[in-house]
């Protein structure tokens, strides 16, 4: 009896052991495996842009260091990048297109120029959002289209897709945000955290003075990438006069559509980049006015405030 006794505990003991030492062994291979989860995670999707020696390539071919972003929206086909190096910018400079193809043929696109004018070129109808550089300008029109602007030094960078349902403001934004040379073996990942979009105040309206005729005169130029001044604020029951002008090829934007009260407004047309044309009003009613060319490409916004 006493050696059956003895044995017993001697077989419990074992047992414990053996227990003890199997759940140690699962808690090391789930350790184990949570360290290669961890390293994946963090590594996933990281390596050099498979574009990169592509964009190298033609680097010797433009007037400036062309940049590419690090993060990219997944569903867009890196190594089948499209290049374009004979583009235009709004200008007349030198600029640079790249364009980015999903398995279903939408595409992402970057441009990129140094502007001769930056302060005249503006993305119309955009508002102003921060980034990592900077100022930048948003647009977007509902499912149609997003697009964001903004400068890295001297060169100006357009991110945009005409495909909103495709590619979020976020998305593109952080695009932005992580351009670099190719030449710095840039790496692209799958795995950030997008930033917010963060909208910044608009510049103050134009507010053009009264001259000795007691007139608010003041000048309208139509650019490529839009109206100059793109906000203008006028007072009501003082005589305006507006001239109205065009830089650059602006399409429909050389016909103009004013209106300065709910049921009044003003149209002009420019026949050549030369041509002028001098609009005069009086601006009667209080409120915010939505000025455009005929196809609504341009826009731009009149405010009219009571006289102090």
């Amino acid at each position: 009896m006493n050696s059956k006794n003895n044995r017993m505990p001697n077989f419990l003991t074992r047992f414990k052991l053996r227990l003890w030492m199997l759940a140690v062994a699962i808690i090391l291979l789930l350790l184990a495996a949570f360290a290669v989860w961890q390293y994946q995670r963090i590594t996933q999707g990281k390596r050099d842009a498979p574009e990169a020696e592509t964009i190298l390539s033609a680097q010797a071919g433009t007037p400036f260091q062309i940049l590419i972003p690090a993060f990219m929206p997944q569903q867009f086909i890196r190594e089948e990048v499209s290049i374009m190096l004979n583009e235009v910018g709004p200008g007349g400079e030198p600029m640079v297109q790249l364009a980015y193809h999903d398995k279903d043929g939408n595409s992402l696109f970057l441009r990129e120029w140094v502007p001769i004018n930056p302060d005249k070129e503006v993305l119309a109808g955009s508002r102003p959002v921060e980034t990592s550089w900077g100022k930048g300008w948003l647009l977007k029109q509902g499912e149609e289209l997003v697009a964001l602007w903004t400068d890295v030094g001297p060169l100006r960078i357009s991110i945009y897709s005409p495909f909103a349902s495709l590619v979020s403001a976020e998305e593109i934004l952080q695009m932005a945000e992580t351009l670099g040379p190719a030449s710095n073996a840039q790496v692209f990942s799958f795995v950030v955290d997008l930033p917010e979009v963060r909208a910044v105040e608009p510049p103050p309206p134009f507010v053009p003075e009264i001259n000795a005729e007691g007139v608010q005169e003041f000048t309208l130029v139509v650019t490529p990438g839009g109206y100059d001044p793109l906000r203008i604020q006028l007072t009501k029951g003082v005589p305006a006069r507006m001239t109205f002008r065009a830089i650059g090829q602006v399409g429909c934007g050389k016909e103009l559509i004013f209106p300065y009260g709910t049921n009044t407004s003003l149209e002009g047309t420019l026949f050549d980049e030369s041509d002028t044309e001098i609009l005069e009003f009086t601006p009667s009613e209080n409120g915010v006015f939505e000025f455009h060319c005929s196809h609504q490409m341009y826009r731009g916004i009149l405010t009219v405030v009571p006289a102090p």
